[in-house]
């Protein structure tokens, strides 16, 4: 069905046709809905090409990200791209997935990626405290939207969760219980999300008066193999201090990837999770709830923050202003049977 034999069955012209379906506004609302009906019925589908020359969009939005080390994605990224789809398929819009290498050609990819003109936005996934992509992006007038906030770029829209709250609140729990010498385990510090969730245990720490000198944090791959190396490092400091109220009682992890890892190493040298060293993570996976023993930890509903990514690319692409999109999203903890009060040697004669 070609566009002229559809505007021929009409009885009207062919760029009258062509406008109605793109949606120009000098087109009747009333000629507008007669065209679409009768493309429907007739099964007319504007050719690609032309659509885009007419419009001047492509009809596809990227959630790029960049590979970590040892080529290396998240099942975060696949959660974003999951809502993300869900909610631009409402708009008419197909949502591609785009990852970058890091290092010295990352931003010359980027450019590449954008002199192609693929996409009509950006969904730009694992912000740094300052991003260069972010800047480039500004420099070239892209519409876009970052999962995640940074600290020293210009301002622009973004979606992020409330790390620094999330990590205040696994700290809180576990003093609460009882611990005062907490260890974290935390990603890359020129990854904001990191940033931020280091200011929220530091900020627990403080407000009860902890002895930060007891209360170590470490940084790594956001993976189950670098969890399982540093918490092995933590643990071999316990054997060194062998007085048991200088001893790490808690590991609070990153997220679940990690805190899967640390798991693992306390089972390797014949500790208990949750009795004698506790363990929280972060991002309320399918692993975390079926480890041994379950998982506490956060949950921070990532398929929606993809939907929310989505909505706000389409908010700025209809004209409102960039810098004033931005949206929090809340967090809660899900407590399990992973962490409990510190270990003492009358809690080992009751055991």
């Amino acid at each position: 069905m070609s566009i002229a034999a559809l505007a021929e069955s009409l009885g009207i012209s062919t760029s009258t046709v062509s406008r109605a379906l793109n949606g120009y506004t000098d087109v009747s609302a009333k000629t507008r809905a007669r065209v679409e009906t009768a493309a429907k019925a007739m099964g007319y589908q504007p050719h690609p090409v032309a659509h885009r020359l007419a419009t001047g969009r492509t009809g596809a939005i990227a959630l790029v990200s960049s590979v970590r080390t040892g080529n290396f994605l998240d099942a975060t990224f696949a959660a974003l791209l999951s809502g993300a789809a869900e909610a631009l398929r409402d708009h008419g819009y197909f949502a591609l997935s785009v990852v970058l290498p890091t290092g010295e050609d990352e931003l010359s990819e980027l450019s590449r990626f954008l002199d192609g003109r693929l996409v009509d936005g950006i969904l730009l996934a694992r912000t740094r405290t300052n991003d260069p992509r972010v800047t480039l992006l500004q420099q070239r007038g892209v519409p876009f939207i970052t999962h995640g906030r940074t600290q020293f770029n210009a301002p622009h829209s973004w979606v992020d969760t409330d790390n620094e709250q999330a990590f205040f609140l696994a700290t809180e729990r576990l003093i609460g219980l009882g611990h005062r010498h907490i260890a974290f385990i935390n990603g890359h510090p020129n990854m904001n999300f990191a940033a931020l969730r280091e200011q929220g245990f530091r900020r627990a720490i403080q407000a009860h008066r902890l002895d930060t000198s007891t209360c170590p944090v470490r940084h790594g791959e956001v993976s189950a193999a670098s969890g399982e190396q540093i918490a092995s490092e933590l643990i071999a400091s316990n054997s060194i201090n062998t007085e048991s109220e200088s001893q790490i009682t808690a590991i609070l992890c990153a997220t679940d990837a990690i805190a899967l890892g640390a798991m693992a190493a306390i089972r390797g040298v014949g500790l208990t999770v949750g009795r004698e060293i506790s363990v929280i993570g972060y991002g309320n996976t399918e692993a975390g709830l079926y480890a041994e023993p379950p998982l506490t930890t956060i949950d921070h509903a990532i398929v929606d923050n993809g939907k929310h990514l989505a909505d706000l690319l389409m908010r700025q692409l209809g004209g409102e202003p960039a810098p004033g999109l931005t949206r929090l999203e809340p967090v809660h903890l899900i407590a399990r049977q992973s962490d409990g009060p510190p270990f003492t040697k009358s809690s080992r004669f009751e055991a």
